[in-house]
């Protein structure tokens, strides 16, 4: 029967992958963002930085600190399967493919783990084709935030094992996962995390159990530290402030209004302010009759006085209640209270979590009927998730018009309905790391991580690594690499040699194997460094400074007491 429910379940994700596996480019909203993303974050791997903080390509190859940022893990499953052999978009397609087989399997064992494994595969099947989740990925195509579909449930399924069974590996589970999360998506792990805690609070079974849970989500914490402690502190040292929550990113622009989480829209335009987004943000009939069905429930087992079943049932309502309320303007108050909430943006991210939280409860039908029945509710619901989702399966690829070359976001039938003269574009063969560098690509919507030392930005790539800083300076050699700059020069008299990167905490300079300061170039951010009269080697390198090495202490710290964890409950398996 379980081979069965897989079967069926491979059916319904081959229905919701299946535009991907067409050998075309998606022009979602982020894909030439992730494209070159990943492409510059190959080129840093190749050069021998395994870890990339800084990508010296961006910015017309004066570099950006964006992985100093900006959570990298989808990038690296990206580079795995570039690895592996796959070029640029098919990469990206396959790290797609991946995170939607993930999630259907981790929603799968979360809702089986509540509610039965007859539920759990209807619950399964409306996860994968839940609305936000096909927004994400043909619409908005942003890779990490999708990979949060995968990650998320898997957190939530560590947190109620925790939560329920002492002496549980949902302890470690939970602690990998939530780091996973972290290291994936800051903004979805922000928002999240209140959220996972008041689960917690509302399903554990003692106090222990409480407090092991909420130790085991310090715990990984503690693991991604090395990433997002730098990250909080050194978010002084880039435009981000500004950038990232002002403007057209401001979030009071972005809140949806109630009708919009009922409306069956489908659109591959932006958020606009107002309720006339030019993109669908409906909750989904699933997941409306997920919030049913949990209530439902809960009046059952109320007047059959099942008060334990009825926490998880009212967890998992209460939370994607809560990240409903944070979508709409009823919550603009919260929004001005909470800190570093304005960093999300678009307030209808929360439909992430809601999601998450709400689908388990759709196999809460399948588990209220006798055992001979379940398979056949749970296989209807399936029906009626397809069903449900069936006019939002669309996504639209890159074309390019032969004879006005121009680029033509349509589907293949809309281009040949139209009889549009067209060829399919393969953007990852031609956005390659030199058209990177020469078109000046920041792969970010404003100036995020642009250093803040840079208040001039540049138009144009350099044509040497480093320049004079004067008239008593020649330079002999100058090169560029991952992630190091260096110059042979020669001077008549002390003087200066400007390096053509983007200042940032990090860098370190060597004059003739002695370490040199560095300033930073008022209005254009480049690097400085003064030299004495003769012939000198400088060498420019970007390290680790000690707020890294404090992060990094963190983790290992976290890392040894997941370490004797695992031990503890090896030796407490064994005793009983």
């Amino acid at each position: 029967m379980r081979t069965l429910r897989l079967i069926l379940l491979a059916a319904v994700l081959l229905f919701a992958v299946h535009p991907i596996l067409r050998p075309y480019q998606v022009a979602g909203h982020s894909a030439y963002v992730d494209l070159s993303r990943a492409e510059a974050f190959h080129q840093a791997v190749r050069g021998g930085d395994l870890a990339p903080r800084w990508l010296p390509d961006f910015y017309f190859h004066y570099g950006s600190p964006i992985f100093n940022f900006y959570a990298p893990l989808a990038y690296y499953v990206i580079e795995l399967f570039r690895m592996a052999g796959l070029d640029g978009m098919w990469a990206l397609k396959a790290a797609y493919l991946l995170f939607w087989l993930l999630a259907a399997l981790a929603m799968y064992l979360l809702a089986a783990s509540m509610f039965g494994e007859d539920g759990a595969l209807a619950a399964a099947a409306a996860y994968v084709l839940a609305p936000y989740l096909l927004v994400d990925a043909y619409v908005r195509n942003g890779i990490a935030e999708f990979a949060c579909f995968a990650l998320l449930p898997l957190v939530l399924l560590g947190a109620w094992r925790a939560a329920r069974e002492r002496g549980s590996w949902g302890v470690i589970g939970l602690a990998v996962a939530y780091a996973a999360l972290t290291f994936t998506h800051n903004v979805t792990a922000l928002i999240a995390t209140p959220l996972i805690v008041l689960f917690i609070l509302l399903v554990a079974v003692d106090w222990r159990a409480l407090l092991s849970a909420c130790f085991s989500l310090l715990c990984g914490l503690m693991l991604a530290a090395f990433f997002w402690l730098p990250a909080m502190v050194e978010k002084s040292e880039v435009h981000a402030n500004d950038s990232l929550t002002g403007g057209f990113f401001q979030y009071t622009n972005h809140f949806l209004s109630p009708i919009q989480l009922f409306l069956r829209k489908w659109d591959f335009g932006a958020s606009v302010a107002g309720p006339n987004d030019k993109m669908g943000f409906m909750f989904g009939e699933m997941m409306w009759l997920a919030l049913l069905l949990g209530v439902v429930s809960i009046l059952v087992l109320a007047w059959r006085k099942d008060l334990a079943a009825m926490r998880v049932r009212l967890a998992l309502i209460t939370a994607s209640a809560i990240s409903l309320l944070m979508t709409l303007s009823w919550s603009a108050a919260i929004w001005a209270h909470l800190p570093l909430i304005s960093f999300v943006q678009f307030p209808w991210r929360f439909l992430l979590p809601a999601t998450v939280f709400a689908v388990p409860l759709v196999a809460t039908l399948p588990a209220h009927f006798p055992k001979r029945f379940a398979a056949f509710v749970a296989t209807g619901l399936c029906i009626a998730a397809v069903a449900a989702s069936f006019s939002f399966v669309r996504v639209r690829y890159v074309f390019q018009h032969a004879t006005r070359n121009a680029f033509v976001f349509a589907s293949p039938e809309d281009v040949r309905a139209a009889s549009l003269v067209s060829q399919f574009v393969r953007p990852d063969r031609f956005l390659t790391i030199a058209t990177i560098r020469r078109l000046g690509v920041t792969s970010t919507a404003s100036q995020d991580y642009l250093p803040i030392a840079c208040t001039k930005l540049p138009d144009r790539e350099p044509e040497t690594a480093a320049e004079p800083g004067g008239p008593d300076v020649r330079i002999l050699f100058s090169d560029w690499g991952y992630v190091f700059v260096r110059a042979e020069v020669q001077a008549t008299v002390q003087d200066n040699v400007v390096f053509n990167q983007f200042y940032f905490p990090g860098w370190r300079a060597n004059v003739d194997d002695i370490p040199a300061p560095i300033v930073a170039e008022s209005g254009t951010g480049r690097m400085v460094v003064t030299v004495g009269p003769g012939r000198h080697v400088i060498v420019l390198e970007f390290g680790d400074t000690p707020v890294h090495l404090l992060a990094k202490g963190v983790s290992v710290f976290g890392l040894i007491v997941l370490g004797l964890w695992v031990w503890a409950l090896i030796r407490f398996r064994r005793v009983r």
